[in-house]
């Protein structure tokens, strides 16, 4: 190659070295990597006082899928004295509870189920509301319920009448009849003179067609 055949060569070997990198400037930047998702919190509010609601999905903070878990409890009630215990309901050993107190007023009765969760929760005292904001002791001819709603109490609630809204079907209403030891479901008569609210039961949907109340 001649010398002014190496000059010309030159700034054309230079231009095609740029070609490359101009090319890489204007290409795409890389994508930014999304970071992954971790574990969603849902804030719960603790309950402190006042009315304690009973929804179809809970009683006040607990749901679900809240732990049976003495601790966890006692985080959702922090102003509540929570215990664990064993009570004995039917054939079988003892099964475990929590049983949660705020103002030496007994609040909740939590029973295990079978799978480590909550099986259920009982509402005896305190200041219980269920879905309607029907209250313990209220009379079974004020609350709205038809007698084909309701049937008779076996195991805890023997004795006793057990009703459930069409629109809540993890809530039972026991109702108590007092003299009433006949056993079955009182007549209509009976339920709508004497009838009275003794106590609500809740049970996780999986679980509430399951067992007597």
């Amino acid at each position: 190659m001649t010398p002014r055949l190496v000059l010309i060569a030159a700034p054309l070997l230079l231009l095609a070295a740029c070609g490359p990198a101009k090319q890489a400037d204007t290409a795409a930047p890389p994508a930014v990597e999304t970071p992954k998702s971790g574990p969603v919190t849902i804030a719960v509010t603790p309950y402190v006082g006042g009315p304690l609601r009973v929804r179809a999905d809970g009683v006040g903070p607990i749901t679900g899928e809240t732990a049976f878990d003495a601790a966890t409890i006692k985080a959702l009630f922090p102003k509540a004295v929570v215990k664990s215990a064993f009570i004995h309901t039917g054939e079988g050993p003892p099964g475990p509870i929590l049983t949660v107190d705020q103002d030496n007023v007994p609040l909740l009765e939590i029973g295990k189920g079978a799978e480590g969760g909550i099986g259920e929760i009982r509402l005896a005292g305190g200041p219980a509301q269920g879905p309607k904001g029907e209250a313990l002791l209220g009379k079974w001819a004020d609350l709205g319920f038809d007698i084909a709603q309701c049937r008779a109490g076996e195991g805890r609630t023997v004795n006793q009448t057990v009703c459930v809204r069409p629109e809540a079907p993890t809530v039972s209403y026991v109702f108590g009849v007092p003299g009433w030891t006949r056993g079955g479901l009182p007549p209509v008569e009976v339920l709508k003179a004497k009838g009275q609210l003794n106590e609500f039961v809740w049970r996780p949907a999986e679980k509430a067609a399951v067992g007597a109340a």
